[in-house]
């Protein structure tokens, strides 16, 4: 079972008047009619080392976070839109609302959907960003000037190299990208270098191969102890 040790911290943005803790609201007049501007305040959530947190949205979508992963979204999230910031490793399964799209940011690119399931793995210390769809379609952008796009169908996953800037997509089962949901550990034929970077993914460690050779290895195997 996922822990469900949920972190909420709210970032109150002070105007000129301090009176006012979780909302600004003010009436300007613009030829004779009035528009009005609500200004909320930020929720964080967080799921702190060594536990992993499950949230579900005020539009219904459900979300996991990975150990040290946090979401950021505003109070007003589904009036006006429906966007999140993430820091860290997501999976999603997003309350279809063609009206208003679904989009998870990231530090170097946009995720957009209207009602899906993928996971986004997006850590800041990490040299990639990568997100794995599930089901339904998303289309990807990246934030640089070139704004690359890519439409991502299930079974396929993107992966954006901070280094380089080179946006890729790949075929995938989705196995290892979202083994760290379970207890169970699965792998069928699968490279030792991806054997790797899933345990590395899942338990937080990161391994040193001095002997390369062996990353084009194939193994098969199950385990279901968490202990590493």
């Amino acid at each position: 079972m996922i822990k469900e040790n949920v972190k909420i911290s709210v970032c109150l943005n002070f105007g000129v008047m301090q009176l006012l803790l979780f909302s600004v609201s003010y009436f300007s007049y613009w030829r004779g009619g009035i528009s009005i501007k609500e200004e909320f305040s930020d929720i964080i959530v967080e799921a702190p080392l060594g536990s992993r947190t499950k949230l579900t949205l005020p539009d219904g979508t459900l979300v996991w976070l990975n150990a040290g992963s946090r979401i950021t979204y505003s109070q007003g999230f589904g009036v006006g839109n429906r966007k999140i910031e993430l820091i860290g490793e997501g999976y999603f399964e997003v309350k279809k609302n063609t009206e208003k799209q679904f989009i998870v940011g990231t530090e170097v690119m946009d995720i957009t959907v209207t009602g899906t399931t993928f996971n986004v793995y997006a850590y800041e210390h990490k040299n990639f960003v990568e997100m794995a769809l599930v089901e339904g379609s998303v289309n990807v952008t990246t934030k640089d000037p070139a704004h690359n796009t890519l439409n991502v169908k299930p079974n396929q996953k993107v992966i954006y190299d901070k280094r380089t800037g080179l946006l890729s997509l790949e075929e995938t089962s989705n196995k290892m990208e979202t083994a760290w949901l379970t207890k169970e550990l699965t792998f069928r034929h699968e490279k030792m270098k991806d054997v790797f970077q899933c345990l590395e993914r899942k338990f937080g460690v990161t391994f040193n191969i001095k002997n390369k050779n062996i990353l084009q290895d194939v193994y098969t195997g199950s385990f279901n102890d968490e202990n590493i």
